[in-house]
């Protein structure tokens, strides 16, 4: 699987692309003309072997390595609590020609095409009142999420088919998948004992303890919120690292967000309209980088 951390590679979002080289589409069409017209399709993005094609003026198609089952169902249950994403119309496995050099067996999902400017491309022209009330928007966003307590099991929403969880405080190679709450504590405080015995870490360091559950996007960036044409609402795009983790595992990945062209004030502004930073738990997760990175699999 692709690394969702990784931003090097990316091919920036095609907005714009001329709408006679797209495909006519029928709700009928199976999943393999689906499949047919991601390979052939006009890209919209690429990230390493995942990408999004266009499929009809209304529809695009997400599909690769990277792609997960997870992904959707995440997708889909924010949309249940009123958060603005692209709506999920299908959800498939194809094989896909020459990923990497192979066929593959991989997920696609079809999802509406969304109208509007991604907010990392108009950033810039914004004035500073401007942002400040984007900001307050993302935040609102962020706090409705949070405020959801949700009785399921964590990472990807219904399960992530056996594959390891990704975001910015697993490790490269992801981790998991845990059955329960108590195993991903479980899990961080391992990691905060390796970096403790190799002193990387304050014996008197805090443990982890993780009582609540609510859904977090991990990769609210500019480059990941489309503002819809004509009524300015911000549409959360690319739950890759999405899931059920605990309260303030989004303030964290916020922290941590890969170093965009505006990330970093963009990061500033919306922690500083959130009632709660969760600077403990960043500052705990943060600490065990160590035992994250160079000794993974330890």
């Amino acid at each position: 699987m692709d690394s969702p951390t990784r931003r090097t590679t990316e091919k920036a979002p095609d907005l714009s692309l001329d709408t006679k080289d797209i495909s006519p589409l029928s709700d009928d069409m199976s999943d393999d003309e689906l499949a047919r017209i991601f390979c052939t399709g006009p890209v919209l993005y690429e990230f390493g072997s995942s990408k999004v094609v266009r499929l009809s003026d209304d529809l695009v198609i997400k599909g690769g390595l990277g792609m997960t089952r997870g992904e959707a169902e995440t997708q889909k249950f924010a949309s249940t609590l009123g958060i603005r994403v692209p709506a999920v119309r299908r959800v498939f496995r194809a094989t896909l020609p020459n990923i990497y050099g192979q066929d593959r067996e991989c997920w696609l999902m079809v999802m509406d095409f969304v109208r509007g400017q991604l907010l990392d491309d108009i950033w810039g022209t914004m004035g500073h009142e401007v942002r400040v009330d984007v900001a307050r928007r993302v935040a609102s966003i962020i706090q409705r999420l949070q405020s959801t307590p949700i009785k399921m099991p964590p990472g990807p929403v219904n399960g992530s088919d056996g594959e390891p969880w990704h975001g910015p405080f697993f490790t490269h190679y992801g981790a998991g998948p845990f059955p329960a709450m108590s195993d991903l504590e479980d899990w961080y405080n391992h990691k905060l004992d390796v970096c403790i015995r190799l002193r990387y870490q304050s014996s008197e360091a805090p443990r982890f303890h993780f009582d609540t559950l609510v859904l977090t996007h991990q990769d609210i960036a500019p480059r990941n919120i489309i503002v819809q044409e004509d009524t300015g609402q911000l549409v959360l795009l690319d739950w890759a690292m999405g899931g059920i983790y605990p309260p303030g595992f989004e303030q964290a990945a916020l922290s941590r967000q890969w170093p965009g062209k505006w990330d970093s004030e963009f990061r500033e502004l919306v922690l500083a309209e959130l009632p709660d930073r969760y600077t403990t738990l960043t500052s705990q997760l943060k600490g065990i980088t160590y035992a994250l990175t160079t000794g993974v699999f330890l």
